[in-house]
């Protein structure tokens, strides 16, 4: 027979064993729980993001609707005075949104300068930089920065400034997609580019005309034109999207949207810009 000293150290050795067992299988299975809720957590945030998503697209097919049903009579359509709307609450499949809706032949299309008169656009582009200059605490140097900005689009330049960046990069020689892309042009730094944002716009079509109904004073000194004139209608707007998906999730969209061809010129996934 065993002794009882070596029989107490087996039960006692057996008895550890079983609770080493039970705190692994614990462990193991509090990890589980712990990735199956990260999981679910996660689809759910998956499922709320394509829910806003779907929702922010609706009001923007809303909008190019609303705004193609009549372009000769558009002021009966968008009932607001200045170039931007306050912002418009709206239920859409349950949700809370809110939208923003902004003529951006309000603003001064840079790829104007890319046109056929690129001369005039370089310097109305030159005198409203002045103008915006002129109530600002930056020192803007408009001269400089209508040339770079037209150079940018010239394939006939090639400025060493660019490839002594890091990383280096080139002039696109291309109009501008977004006006964030603005950034890359030689002098218009983070302050620079905070200044004039709000008065620029980048528009596909060029030259591209003001609505001088509701533009501001500064864009129709810079593009020569009486306050109220008659022109065309707008054919692009803005349209900024905000959706709650609850107290802290929110979901943002700015579009740019072609009325005349009722497309959408570009989508981004954040807050419209100026």
């Amino acid at each position: 027979m065993k002794p009882a000293a070596h029989r107490n150290t087996q039960r006692g050795v057996a008895l550890i064993t079983a609770m080493l067992v039970v705190v692994l299988a614990t462990v193991a299975a509090v990890a589980m729980t712990s990735r199956q809720m990260i999981d679910v957590r996660r689809s759910g945030n998956v499922l709320g993001h394509d829910q806003a998503m779907q929702v922010a697209l609706g009001a923007e097919g809303l909008a190019l609707r609303l705004l193609a049903q009549d372009r000769d009579s558009r002021d009966d359509i968008i009932p607001w005075e200045g170039c931007r709307t306050p912002p418009v609450p709206l239920d859409l499949e349950g949700m809370q949104l809110s939208v923003v809706l902004e003529d951006l032949h309000c603003r001064f299309n840079v790829n104007n300068l890319s046109g056929d008169d690129a001369e005039t656009a370089q310097a109305q582009l030159v005198r409203l930089i002045e103008e915006v200059g002129a109530e600002s605490e930056v020192r803007l140097d408009a001269e400089t920065l209508a040339q770079a900005l037209r150079d940018w689009f010239d394939p006939e330049t090639d400025d060493a400034y660019y490839r002594a960046q890091m990383p280096s990069y080139l002039e696109a020689n291309a109009r501008l997609r977004s006006l964030s892309e603005l950034r890359l042009v030689r002098g218009f730094d983070a302050e620079t580019y905070a200044v004039l944002a709000p008065w620029l716009a980048a528009l596909p079509a060029a030259p591209t005309q003001i609505n001088a109904r509701l533009a501001p004073e500064p864009v129709l000194a810079a593009v020569d034109m009486q306050a109220g004139a008659d022109g065309p209608p707008s054919d692009y707007f803005r349209l900024d999207v905000l959706v709650w998906l609850d107290e802290q999730r929110r979901f943002r969209l700015c579009s740019t949207l072609d009325v005349e061809n009722r497309r959408v010129v570009l989508r981004e996934q954040r807050a419209c810009e100026g």
